[in-house]
């Protein structure tokens, strides 16, 4: 009988997260695993209740699991309580809780993290707005949640990516929606005159908002009847082929940046665990990737 895996995701609704889905099928099959795929909901007492309840059964408790935490801190008492039940347990996020107690607490326990390279991400984002975007100029930087490791560390990465381009970068929130996203340029475009734009370009930290955006400027192009503002560009970050790669394709976003999908790398890390016995190392982070290439980017004119 093969070993069974589950894939504990968040967002179902999520095109990133239902690529990583159908990966991490291909790479169970592949490994001869099973595979169960649950999505947890963006409730973090939910995401706690259904990971307990997977890990506390015995008769339905999982060979492996990989998980997407809903926040960034706080399920170390779950990883706690899968350890003590000899299950391994993989992240696919980074997370706060400090992982390397748990392990001295328990040197046989496979607790590790196969993650993006969150602050490589933010780089990316920087070295395309120094490409894109002249010296000077002002840039719109729309941010996840500001309580989130990844969107922290995505602005870190990009700080430090721009810093001696000469950018006025500022800061604005989203919270990793696209209404968010909008409302928030709205507010910035209430400084807007004469066809002015109060920003040369918006950086999103994922397409979502980005379309939340694009949507925003429009509407304010039409309502203030200052037609240039629906010309402001965008970029992006997320990069699926479907959404965000085809946004750059269709000249609706300037560029994206594309995240390395994770999961099937940590099946794959799953299998030769529960096949080998080849204990993984406890951090293994993938970097993203320009859409298009930085090379290809020129400026604004």
């Amino acid at each position: 009988m093969s070993e069974h895996v589950t894939l504990a995701l968040v967002d179902a609704a999520n095109q990133f997260q239902q690529l990583l889905r159908s990966e991490a099928e291909v790479a169970a099959r592949r490994g001869g695993l099973h595979l169960d795929t649950v999505f947890s909901g963006d409730n973090f007492t939910d995401q706690v209740a259904l990971l307990r309840g997977l890990v506390s059964d015995p008769a339905h408790r999982p060979d492996a699991m990989l998980v997407m935490s809903v926040r960034d801190r706080g399920l170390d008492r779950v990883v706690r309580e899968a350890a003590a039940a000899g299950v391994p347990w993989i992240f696919l996020n980074a997370i706060e809780d400090d992982l390397n107690a748990l392990r001295r607490e328990r040197p046989s326990a496979v607790i590790a993290t196969v993650c993006p390279d969150e602050v490589e991400t933010g780089r990316v984002q920087g070295r395309q707005l120094k490409a894109l975007v002249p010296s000077g100029r002002r840039v719109l930087y729309v941010q996840g949640n500001p309580r989130s490791l990844t969107s922290r560390q995505r602005t870190a990465g990009m700080q430090e990516a721009v810093t001696g381009a000469g950018l006025d970068v500022v800061l604005a929130g989203g919270d990793w929606s696209p209404e968010h996203a909008g409302r928030s340029v709205r507010e910035w475009l209430r400084f807007a005159t004469g066809g002015r734009r109060p920003f040369e370009l918006v950086a999103c930290q994922n397409d979502h908002m980005a379309e939340g955006v694009l949507d925003a400027l429009a509407a304010a192009a039409a309502e203030l009847r200052l037609p240039e503002l629906a010309r402001i560009p965008v970029t992006g970050c997320d990069g699926t082929p479907d959404k965000g790669q085809k946004m750059v394709q269709q000249g609706r976003l300037l560029a994206t940046v594309v995240l390395p999908r994770v999961a099937a790398t940590a099946i794959d890390v799953v299998s030769r665990l529960l096949a080998q016995g080849e204990k993984p190392a406890p951090l293994l982070m993938h970097a993203a990737t320009s859409f298009p290439p930085v090379s290809e980017l020129r400026p604004i004119v």
